[in-house]
C-alpha cells in the first residue's frame, strides 16, 4: 500500500513541478554527450535467431608513413554479392568492420578511388554458418584505398578485435575462417609468446608452420610449443628455423644468395627416410626388411623425394608409438615412411605410414590384411603402388614449394562453451574494474505528518505537499560474481508551497549512506537490489495549513535515521570490452522505516511514514 501511495505522490509531484524535472534532463542531455561515440559507432551484428547467417569481417587501416592529417573525409566503397556492403573507410589508424551476410562469394567492386595490387584477390568466399575474415586489407591513403595481403599479425589483430564485442558469444557456435593461428578468444586457453621476425634482405615471405603469415619484417603471437620457420626471398637460399616456443623469441635472418645451378627448375627434394617397419606381435625382421625395402625402391623413382635408409627413434606418446620428431627434425629430415604390422595364426595386417616431422603427424597412411604366404610378396608390389598414389595425393608439385596445410578453420563450440564466454566477459568487466561511480538526480517525497502551531494555533500538518529533489553521488565496489557494497551522499533541497498565498519556501538537507547490494549481471545490463542505512540532516522545513486562516510554522533542526531499500539498474552503452565502461543508471529508492529526531527542541520526534524517490543519472566503471 505504501508503494502504490508513494508512486501516486511521486507522480501527482512530477505534474505540479515541471519546471523542476529540468536538472534531470540536463543530467540527461549530459550523459547523452559522453556517450556519443559509443552510440554513433557502428553496430556490432547480432546473429539473433537465424542460424545459418554468417558474419564478414574487413579490415582497414591507414596506410604506413601516411599521417592523419595527409588523409581527409571518408571514402565510401562497395562489396557485392548475394547481399550489398557498404564501406566507410576513414582515416583511422586501423580497424574492423562487420557485417551480418548471407552465405556466397563477395567481391571488392574497383572504381577511381580502388586500387587492386596484383596477386592480391579481391574476392572471399563465406560458407554458411561461419564467421570469416576477408582475405584483404584495404589501405587508405591521400590518393585513395589500396587492396593489400592480409598478414599473420594483422589476422590476430582482427580475432582480437572481434573477441572484444559484447555480441561475439552469440556467434561462437559457427566456424571461425581467417584468423590465422591464434582462435579469437578474449582469454587464451594457452600460453601465447611474441616472435618478432626481421631479415636481410627486407620483405622475406615468412611462412609458419608451412603457412604464409606475410612478409619481413613481422611481428605475431604464437602458442608456445614446436613451430617450424621457413623465410623465403627470390634469388636466395630458404632459411629455415625448428623453435621450440618457452618465451618471446627474435628472430633476425640473413639469407644466402642461391647458387645458379640450385635455382635452375627449383629441384630442391623433400629428405625423406625410409626406416623397418615394427612389429607389434613379436620380431620379425625379415617382414620388418621386406616392408621397408619394398617402398623405398618405389619411392626411389619420385623426383621430389631424397630417399634415404635408415634406423629410426621410436617413442610411445599417450599411448601410441610414433618417431621420435625431435633428432629427425635436427638432422633436417621432412618425411618419414615407416609403419607397423602384426602376424597372427597366419594372418597378417600392414599399415604404412607417410610422417610429417615438423607437423609430428601422419600424411598419408595405406593398410592390407591377408595370409603370411608367398604371395606376400605380390601384395607388398600392390602396397607400394598404393602407397606411392596417397604420396601423389599429399604431396605438391616438384619443386621449392613445401607441404601446405589449408587455412586454420576453428570449429564452432557448442552452447555451454558460449555460455561460458558471456560469463569470461562479465567477469572482465566487474574484476577489472570493480568501482562503479555514479551521478544521479531525480524526484520523489516523504510522507509523514507533524503537529504544527504558529503560537496560535495548533493543527496537524504533512511533508507531501512539497517535492524532494536531490543530487545524488555514490561509489559501488564489487566484491564478487553476485555482491557489491556501495556509499554516497545526498544534497538537495524540498520545497513547501503556500497553497493560499502561492508562495514557496526552499529549504535543503544533506544525506550520508552505505549498506550492501545483490547484483544480477549480464552482457548488457546488471540489475541491483539493495538495502542502506543513511542519515539525513534537514535544518529547516516550513509547513502550512489552513486552520480558520492560513497558517505558517518553521521545523526543525531534524536528523533521520532511514533504512531506504533499493533496486536499480545499470545499461550499459559500449559496445565493446576494451572501452570504459558507461552506463544509464535508473534506480527507485522505497524508505518504509525510519524515525526522525527533533533537534530543535520542538518535540517533533517520531517515526516517519514512509519516503520514495526516483533517480536518473549516469555512472562509469573504473
Amino acid at each position: 500500500m505504501y508503494l502504490l501511495y508513494g508512486i501516486y505522490c511521486c507522480i501527482l509531484i512530477f505534474v505540479r513541478h515541471l519546471p523542476h524535472i529540468r536538472l534531470i534532463t540536463l543530467i540527461v542531455l549530459l550523459f547523452v554527450f559522453f556517450a556519443l561515440p559509443s552510440l554513433t559507432a557502428q553496430p556490432f551484428p547480432q546473429p539473433g535467431n537465424d542460424e545459418e547467417v554468417s558474419l564478414l569481417g574487413v579490415y582497414y587501416q591507414r596506410s604506413p608513413g601516411t599521417l592523419p592529417g595527409e588523409v581527409k573525409g571518408k571514402i565510401r566503397t562497395r562489396i557485392e554479392g548475394p547481399d550489398r556492403l557498404s564501406l566507410l573507410i576513414d582515416a583511422s589508424e586501423w580497424g574492423v568492420l562487420w557485417f551480418k551476410v548471407e552465405e556466397g562469394v563477395y567481391s571488392i567492386i574497383a572504381d577511381e578511388n580502388i586500387k587492386i595490387t596484383p596477386g592480391v584477390s579481391e574476392t572471399v568466399h563465406v560458407p554458411q554458418a561461419s564467421v570469416v575474415l576477408a582475405p584483404f586489407i584495404l589501405e587508405r591513403s591521400a590518393d585513395g584505398v589500396a587492396i593489400q595481403r592480409l598478414n599473420e599479425e594483422v589476422r590476430q589483430k582482427a580475432g582480437r578485435d572481434l573477441a572484444l564485442h559484447f555480441n561475439y558469444p552469440q556467434w561462437l557456435g559457427r566456424n571461425l575462417i581467417g584468423f590465422g593461428t591464434l582462435r579469437p578468444s578474449l582469454d587464451p586457453e594457452t600460453l601465447q609468446f611474441r616472435v618478432n621476425i626481421s631479415t636481410d634482405p627486407e620483405s622475406a615471405e615468412i611462412f609458419v608452420d608451412d603457412v604464409l603469415a606475410g612478409t619481413a619484417p613481422l611481428g605475431f603471437s604464437l602458442t608456445g610449443g614446436k613451430h617450424r620457420i621457413l623465410i623465403r626471398y627470390e634469388g636466395f637460399e630458404d632459411a629455415i628455423y625448428y623453435v621450440r616456443l618457452e618465451g618471446d623469441a627474435d628472430i633476425d635472418a640473413v639469407l644466402k644468395p642461391a647458387e645458379a645451378a640450385a635455382m635452375e627448375g627449383g629441384k630442391e627434394k623433400y629428405s625423406t627416410l625410409v626406416a623397418p617397419f615394427v612389429s607389434v606381435t613379436g620380431q620379425n625382421d625379415q617382414f620388418s626388411r621386406l616392408f621397408a625395402d619394398t617402398l623405398l625402391l618405389t619411392l626411389e623413382n619420385d623426383e621430389r623425394l631424397d630417399v634415404k635408409p635408415s634406423a629410426l627413434p621410436w617413442v610411445q606418446r599417450d599411448a601410441l608409438i610414433h618417431p621420435d620428431f625431435l633428432p629427425l627434425e635436427e638432422i633436417g629430415a621432412d618425411l618419414v615412411v615407416s609403419g607397423f604390422f602384426s602376424e597372427t595364426d597366419g594372418k597378417l595386417s600392414i599399415q604404412a605410414n607417410l610422417y610429417d616431422v615438423q607437423a609430428e603427424t601422419i600424411r598419408a597412411a595405406v593398410t592390407w590384411y591377408g595370409t603370411a604366404g608367398f604371395d606376400i610378396f605380390d601384395a607388398m608390389d600392390e602396397i607400394a603402388e598404393e602407397f606411392a598414389h596417397e604420396v601423389d595425393r599429399v604431396l605438391p608439385a616438384a619443386g621449392r614449394a613445401l607441404i601446405t596445410r589449408q587455412e586454420t578453420i576453428f570449429s564452432g563450440v557448442d552452447r555451454s562453451e558460449s555460455l561460458l564466454a558471456r560469463k569470461k566477459i562479465i567477469r572482465k568487466r566487474w574484476r577489472e574494474q570493480p568501482n562503479v561511480l555514479t551521478f544521479q538526480s531525480g524526484m520523489g517525497g516523504i510522507m509523514e505528518e507533524f503537529t504544527v502551531s504558529d503560537g496560535t494555533y495548533t493543527s496537524t500538518a504533512g511533508l507531501s505537499d512539497g517535492p524532494v529533489i536531490p543530487l545524488i553521488f555514490s561509489w559501488d565496489r564489487d566484491i564478487n560474481s553476485r555482491f557489491a557494497a556501495g556509499t554516497g551522499v545526498t544534497i538537495g533541497f524540498n520545497k513547501s508551497r503556500n497553497e493560499y498565498s502561492g508562495g514557496e519556501e526552499q529549504n535543503w538537507f544533506a544525506s550520508a549512506f552505505a549498506g550492501p547490494r545483490m547484483v544480477f549481471r549480464s552482457l548488457r545490463a546488471d540489475i541491483y537490489l539493495g538495502i542502506d542505512f543513511q542519515i539525513s540532516y534537514f535544518p529547516r522545513i516550513t509547513e502550512y495549513w489552513d486552520d480558520s486562516g492560513p497558517r505558517q510554522a518553521d521545523l526543525g533542526p531534524l536528523l533521520y535515521l532511514e533504512l531506504p531499500m533499493k533496486i536499480g539498474l545499470r545499461y550499459y552503452f559500449n559496445r565493446r570490452i576494451d572501452t570504459m565502461p558507461l552506463f544509464l543508471n535508473a534506480a527507485l529508492g522505497i524508505t518504509p522505516l525510519g524515525y526522525h529526531f527533533d533537534l530543535g527542541g520542538g518535540n517533533q520526534n517520531g517515526m516517519m511514514s514512509t519516503g520514495i524517490l526516483l533517480n536518473i543519472g549516469m555512472g562509469v566503471r573504473l
